[in-house]
């Protein structure tokens, strides 16, 4: 009977190398996986964010295009319209916007 325990023991220890040294190298790869995963998914919310604002901005640009904001807004910038005051825009047709 003292035989057999050295052999189960030996089992025991074979079989715990045989689980712990695959979740040795498993772990830091499992580990890289889900950061990879979770910065992917914070890049990808960043770069909707990012296209919305990019969309804003050529909005703007194409209304300062066009001229009717533009004086409007330097106006209101320079502060000389008053709040409270409408402000109207006159086109011309010769040589306007």
């Amino acid at each position: 009977m003292k035989k057999n325990r050295p052999i189960k023991k030996s089992r025991w220890i074979i079989l715990a190398i045989a689980f712990i040294l695959p979740l040795l190298f498993a772990v830091p790869r499992i580990y890289k996986l889900v950061f990879s995963l979770h910065e992917d998914y914070r890049l990808q919310k960043s770069l909707v964010i990012l296209r919305a604002e990019n969309e804003v901005r050529r909005l703007r640009i194409d209304e300062y295009k066009k001229g009717s904001v533009l004086e409007a807004k330097a106006r209101d910038d320079l502060g000389m319209i008053k709040k409270g005051e409408k402000v109207f825009l006159i086109k011309t047709g010769s040589g306007g916007r």
